[in-house]
């Protein structure tokens, strides 16, 4: 059905929303539903590195239909480092799984989907624009009032899944466990250093970069060490790029490609070793972690359970160095705020990782 739609997202007519919003896909149909006019805006260019999106007013021909005025619609970037990226994390297919099957079993706020289509490296999906809200700054860093939301949203999404079995609904979403992942992924980090040290090496610490380098053919023992811990659902790219806050604060989650089955201190050492001017991380940093494993053991997760996250954590930069190496060597940087963007995120990593002396961890793998 989609593949002669637009790759632009600014470009979807009245007739492409109405056919898709009228099916709907992998969401809900609504039949009635009927665009007369669209003005379509580009939404987050300079921060959604895998998918291109826009704004879209709408004027409904008849105004009962129950539908905002209001919505954002995604594809796939057009950007070849980008679409590289994401076929090989094949993450347009993992969005749509999860606005179809794995959103109504958490209570993260999650924006409603109301047009979910997949064929092939093609993909759309129309969402709810939740404006007011808006995205956090990552350039700038989190305030302490949106960590604490985010941790405490964090918490939500992976006590539920956090020591059980994955059940059968869920076979979709990809692990950390899967086999040969490690094989697959060591060589894309592998042909991956030589660019990213071209480009980013200047700015990022010897020390960290030689940790970088004694890592990736140690990742078979970091995968092996995190699975001896339990795994949850996480989503893999928690950032406040894909945060939106209201006046209250309250957030919403956006952004599903890469969920997939991992430790949850992967998502914890993301968000709080890139998302945080460096300062800011160093003063709250425990307190934080304090406020997800509280979370975590008062939506009844055992305490047992949550003992390794600190160390966890600690190894988790680890790999969020070697992910950045790979995919940060391809994505192209088109203007000065995506660039400050990518060398804040590897700078404030390196920092996170020194700062815990994550290289200690090396001789165990």
């Amino acid at each position: 059905m989609i593949e002669d739609f637009p790759e632009d997202p600014t470009e979807f007519s009245p007739e492409h929303l109405n056919l898709l919003l009228r099916d709907g896909g992998f969401a809900p149909p609504n039949p009635g539903a009927e665009i007369s006019a669209v003005v379509s805006e580009p939404l987050a260019a300079e921060s959604a590195f895998l998918g291109s999106l826009a704004r879209l007013h709408v004027t409904w021909k008849v105004n009962d239909t129950g539908l905002p005025d209001r919505l954002v619609i995604k594809v796939p970037t057009q950007d070849p480092g980008g679409r590289q990226v994401g076929e090989m994390l094949n993450v347009w297919l993992r969005e749509s799984e999860f606005y179809f099957r794995l959103a109504p079993l958490i209570t993260t706020p999650v924006p409603t989907c109301r047009a979910n289509f997949v064929e092939n490296h093609k993909a759309v999906l129309i969402l709810d624009d939740l404006h007011p809200a808006n995205p956090g700054d990552q350039l700038s860093g989190a305030s302490g009032e949106q960590a604490r939301a985010a941790v405490e949203a964090l918490a939500r999404l992976h006590a539920p899944f956090w020591t059980q079995s994955r059940p059968p609904s869920l076979n979709w979403v990809p692990g950390i466990d899967a086999p040969r992942l490690v094989d697959g992924l060591g060589q894309a980090m592998s042909l991956a250093l030589p660019r990213f040290v071209e480009r980013f090496g200047e700015l990022l610490p010897a020390e960290g970069l030689d940790w970088l380098h004694s890592f990736v053919p140690l990742l078979g023992g970091w995968q092996s060490n995190l699975m001896s811990n339990p795994l949850t659902i996480t989503h893999a790219d928690y950032r406040l790029a894909n945060m939106l806050f209201d006046h209250n604060g309250d957030i919403t989650v956006i952004d599903w490609q890469t969920a997939m089955f991992s430790g949850g201190a992967t998502d914890l050492s993301f968000f709080l070793a890139t998302n945080l001017a460096v300062e800011t991380r160093r003063s709250l940093e425990d307190e934080l972690i304090d406020a997800y494993v509280g979370t975590l053991r008062a939506l009844g997760v055992d305490h047992s359970a949550t003992k390794h996250i600190r160390t966890d954590y600690e190894q988790a930069h680890l790999w969020w160095m070697g992910m950045l190496a790979n995919n940060l060597s391809t994505i192209e940087t088109p203007s000065t705020e995506s660039k400050m963007l990518f060398e804040a995120m590897l700078t404030r990593l390196y920092a996170a990782a020194l700062d815990a002396n994550s290289g200690r961890f090396l001789a165990s793998y």
